[in-house]
């Protein structure tokens, strides 16, 4: 069982290719509560050194955390203490949905975020048309002209996209000329001379998180 404490604590739970290393804690502030959603966290690529302690991935864990929500990071199968191989996103979609599934049975009802950066934002966008309880799609410099069937062009939730104009690592007019064929609600937030790992940006992109899920009312 996972549990959201004041402090950021690990748990080991069980996944397709064996045990998940994940790390949870619960919102901070005046404005925590059981109502909000919970945040799911995917990190870049495995094989290109991507860990659930990238610098995105615990800048938008510390953005949920300061937003009152709970929130959960995790290492995909075969980083850090999680067992099993890298799967290609295959495998890595289904131990999220069995996060997520772990988290709806021990809390009725839950609702859910999911954000991914990089090769995460495609493990998180493979599962969202499978699922209702997913409030709102976060992705953060997604891989488009590489992984382009883990992206759909029509979500069941609202979606926005974040993406530096200066990428080395990802096309950014490919992630632009997806946008402007989403047909689902969303928005683009384009970061002008900004690389793929945001550096010197990373405030700016907690704020910009903050204000659109503020702006969609995702409360």
């Amino acid at each position: 069982m996972i549990e959201f404490l004041d402090q950021e604590t690990e748990f080991m739970v069980p996944g397709g290719a064996g045990l998940i290393q994940c790390k949870a804690m619960a919102g901070r502030g005046e404005n925590a509560s059981l109502d909000s959603p919970i945040a799911i966290i995917c990190h870049p690529h495995p094989l290109y050194q991507g860990t659930m302690d990238n610098k995105v991935v615990t800048t938008l864990a510390r953005t949920f955390r300061d937003r009152g929500w709970r929130y959960l990071r995790f290492n995909f199968r075969g980083v850090g203490k999680s067992q099993g191989e890298h799967d290609n996103m295959h495998g890595e979609s289904e131990d999220l949905n069995a996060l997520l599934d772990l988290l709806a049975e021990s809390n009725p009802g839950q609702k859910f975020v999911l954000a991914g950066f990089s090769f995460g934002s495609g493990v998180a966008s493979m599962i969202v048309g499978n699922r209702i309880d997913i409030q709102h799609l976060i992705v953060v410099g997604p891989p488009i002209s590489k992984y382009q069937a883990a992206y759909s062009l029509s979500y069941p939730c609202s979606v926005s996209i974040y993406q530096g104009g200066a990428d080395d690592v990802v096309e950014p007019q490919a992630v632009k000329d997806w946008a402007n064929t989403l047909t689902s609600a969303h928005r683009l937030h384009w970061f002008d001379d900004v690389g793929h790992f945001f550096h010197g940006k990373l405030k700016e992109l907690s704020v910009q998180v903050n204000a659109e899920l503020d702006r969609e009312q995702v409360f």
